[in-house]
C-alpha cells in the first residue's frame, strides 16, 4: 500500500474535544498529525461532518506548559468498531483540519516530530 500522508504522523494519546451546535465529544486521539487526527468516539460522525476540534498539547517537559490548539475539521473517514463487553457503539474516525493557525500548526509539527513513527508502523483497524 502507498503512504499518500503528506505529513508525518505519531501514535500519541492527547486529550481531544470535537463540537459542532449539537454535541460535545470528550476523546483522546490515536495518533495525530499537523493535519489531522484519528481519535475513537461513541458518537457516529459521518463522513464530511464539520466539526470544532480542540487539542491538548502537552509540553516538552515538566516545566513548559500544556498547550491548547482549536481549530476547525471535517470527518473523513468513519468505521464502526466491535468492542466486547460494551453497550455504546464505537466508531474511530479521522479528521483533516481545515482551519488551523500557522501558529498552532507548528505547535502540532513540533510535538508530532517529538514522538513521530515510520508509515509502515501505522495500524489501521477495517
Amino acid at each position: 500500500m502507498i503512504e499518500r500522508r503528506k505529513n508525518i504522523r505519531a501514535r500519541k494519546n492527547i486529550p481531544v474535544k470535537l463540537a459542532d451546535s449539537v454535541f460535545d465529544i470528550i476523546t483522546e486521539t490515536v495518533d495525530i498529525s499537523s493535519s489531522g487526527a484519528y481519535c475513537r468516539v461513541t458518537r457516529n460522525l459521518p463522513p464530511m461532518s464539520k466539526i470544532e476540534v480542540v487539542l491538548l498539547i502537552p509540553g516538552k517537559d515538566s516545566e513548559s506548559p500544556t498547550r491548547k490548539i482549536k481549530c476547525k475539521g471535517v470527518v473523513v473517514r468513519t468505521e464502526p468498531v466491535i468492542v466486547r463487553d460494551s453497550d455504546k457503539a464505537h466508531y474511530n474516525i479521522a479528521i483533516f483540519f481545515t482551519d488551523i493557525s500557522k501558529k498552532d500548526q507548528k505547535i502540532a509539527e513540533e510535538y508530532v516530530a517529538s514522538g513521530s513513527m515510520d508509515p509502515a508502523e501505522i495500524q489501521i483497524n477495517q
